[in-house]
């Protein structure tokens, strides 16, 4: 076999068979291998690879001119190269510098595998860029690339930029914050479209007055395209959006104005828990706590469990009833069955929901409830509307090719902030916003752009 066939299969077996010409692997003086091998301290190995650059006439690149000028000397840099298994490569690179008897000016021969302004191989450049798209710590990713912590910093905040998001708004987007970084709004605003299950974009403050510049953007008819917005019961939020998207309906999400109530009815069971004189019901309220937040209907009615207090086995459902059937607790099953009710309006399928939720909000009015006097005057007077259009409106959305029946939540948006999460949380957060979002949507998959 050929020499030129062993270089071509160095030159494949390190990814570098385009370069074939331009610089060749040799042969270390006093040796008969283009390999070196050197051990460290800690007992890793490195994998040196001797690559020259021959001596041929070359143009130059100023003036044009062959043959007329002079090696100004053999220069030597050394590439960081991808791992070889468990090795770690560096490319030992042999270059020629020269001056041009024509024009006078100095010139260097090109290393085409180089990674601009950095001494790592194109190659091992990208497979690190690459690995940014996974929710990994970058001191991992140093590791696995064998490359300096600074050195993947670098290439994260100076060689990838996502540009700012320029899209058509959907007819539905769903809205929610998240908290951030203190360089640019404590809280970050998150945009997206939950039919299609996509982020649109992440704006760094949730301010109105930033919000209203972001928004602004868009044409005003781009803006009349949405229908709906998804989003909690936030005051703010949803007087920034009115003011923004005419023709949009809000819808609250059903999570949210559920918590609002269940946080009502605890309140009512801490109470009610103080004021018992028997200290064992109390325990025994305080120990099953979560039984009282559950839809009465989907109480487990089959396995039963020795109840002391009682002194009698007892399923989860009769343990509740027998609780709330004592007279010490006639206030707390006023509140439950206030809880109840609004749950049976959520869960099961009804007619009239205007109605039934009218109807719910009249009864606290009148007997004029004091846990929940105050969230049924914030539901009357603002959130009346969107929590009954949760209830009514549906939408279909597919998912690996199946078509699924809905309502309007924020679910996806909150799994969503979930990765967010993640994100700040492998990294042990972060101090600048433009950071965090890039790394955000990388992970997301968006595109990004190599400076």
């Amino acid at each position: 076999m050929s020499n030129f066939n062993y270089t071509n299969d160095i030159l494949k077996s390190l990814e570098l068979n385009s370069i074939n010409g331009v610089f060749i692997p040799i042969p270390y003086p006093h040796s008969d291998s283009c390999f070196r091998f050197e051990k460290l301290s800690n007992g890793s190995i490195i994998k040196y690879v001797n690559i020259v650059s021959p001596s041929i006439d070359k143009p130059c690149p100023h003036c044009g001119c062959f043959n007329h000028h002079e090696s100004k000397g053999i220069r030597k840099i050394f590439l960081t190269h991808t791992s070889n298994g468990h090795l770690k490569t560096i490319l030992e690179v042999t270059y020629r510098r020269y001056k041009c008897k024509h024009c006078h000016k100095y010139f260097k021969d090109a290393i085409p595998f180089r990674f601009p302004h950095s001494k790592l191989t194109t190659i091992a450049a990208q497979s690190c860029l690459l690995g940014f798209r996974e929710n990994t710590a970058m001191a991992v990713l140093a590791r696995a690339h064998g490359l300096s912590k600074s050195t993947v910093y670098r290439l994260f905040y100076n060689h990838i930029d996502i540009p700012l998001r320029f899209y058509h708004l959907p007819s539905t987007i769903s809205i929610d914050e998240f908290r951030a970084t203190v360089d640019e709004g404590t809280f970050a605003f998150h945009i997206t479209n939950p039919i299609s299950g996509k982020t649109l974009d992440i704006v760094a403050d949730r301010r109105a007055s930033y919000l209203k510049n972001y928004f602004i953007r868009f044409p005003y008819n781009e803006r009349k395209k949405v229908k709906i917005i998804v989003m909690d019961l936030s005051g703010a939020f949803h007087s920034i959006m009115k003011s923004l998207f005419p023709n949009a309906q809000i819808i609250a999400d059903k999570f949210h104005y559920t918590k609002l109530i269940r946080e009502n009815m605890v309140q009512a069971r801490i109470n009610c828990c103080k004021k018992l004189k028997d200290v064992s019901l109390s325990k025994l309220i305080k120990r099953n706590l979560h039984l009282f937040d559950q839809y009465e209907k989907r109480l487990n009615e089959k396995k039963a469990w020795y109840r002391p207090y009682f002194r009698k086995h007892m399923t989860n459902k009769q343990l509740v009833k027998a609780i709330l059937e004592i007279e010490a607790c006639e206030e707390l099953k006023t509140n439950y069955d206030i809880y109840q009710n609004f749950l049976k309006i959520i869960n099961e399928p009804c007619n009239d929901y205007r109605k039934a939720l009218n109807d719910w909000l009249d009864h606290i009015f009148i007997t004029e409830n004091s846990y929940y006097m105050r969230t049924a005057k914030n539901f009357r007077k603002k959130w009346f509307m969107p929590i009954l259009r949760s209830l009514t409106y549906t939408t279909y959305y597919i998912r690996k090719n199946k078509k699924i029946k809905t309502c309007f939540n924020n679910g996806f948006i909150e799994s969503m902030n979930n990765k967010v999460k993640l994100v700040k949380r492998n990294a042990y957060g972060y101090r600048y916003f433009q950071n965090l979002r890039k790394r955000i949507l990388l992970h997301l998959g968006f595109r990004y752009d190599i400076i």
